[in-house]
């Protein structure tokens, strides 16, 4: 196994999504925190709080679509959506509205669902491959790491800008 595919790993993974589920608990709970966590950075910038939202809908979101390209047979299949999903600004909407407490907790269950599903995967359903409108043809891994794990982590970067925490 070379180094970027154990670093890529399904248990790595899970582990670093699992990391961006408790920096923002800290984030989050930092009562310095509360008076900005609705408040968007600049125009056409989202909160911290739409941020989770979108974090809180795209993990399932994008881990199901792992389930139809392993499930699939055949020519690889599409997938993917457009910023302008319904289904995306419906979780960014949610997140401007709910409590932060039930975003958390709402947050932490879908992070550790997915990072459990994320460690069940054997190594030929991360092999499996799919055809992102974004990214070309890609593997089951890959979707995890930069639509799932890595998209996780910068959202994560985007909400201590939008809070000005470190």
């Amino acid at each position: 196994m070379t180094t970027h595919a154990a670093e890529n790993s399904g248990e790595m993974q899970a582990r670093r999504l699992e990391r961006v589920y408790d920096e923002v608990a800290r984030v989050l709970r930092d009562a310095a925190v509360a008076s900005r966590l609705r408040t968007a950075p600049g125009q056409d910038e989202w909160s911290a709080m739409q941020t989770l939202g979108h974090v809180t809908e795209m993990i399932p979101y994008w881990l199901n679509h792992c389930r139809v390209l392993i499930a699939a047979t055949g020519a690889p299949p599409r997938f993917g959506r457009t910023p302008g999903s319904p289904e995306r600004l419906a979780g960014v909407a949610r997140g401007a509205t709910s409590e932060p407490a039930a975003l958390l907790a709402r947050l932490e269950g879908e992070v550790r669902s997915a990072a459990a599903s994320i460690r069940k995967l054997s190594e030929a359903e991360r092999s499996k491959r799919g055809i992102s409108g974004e990214s070309g043809e890609i593997t089951v891994g890959e979707v995890i790491e930069s639509f799932i794990v890595g998209h996780a982590e910068e959202h994560v970067a985007q909400v201590k800008a939008a809070l000005k925490t470190p």
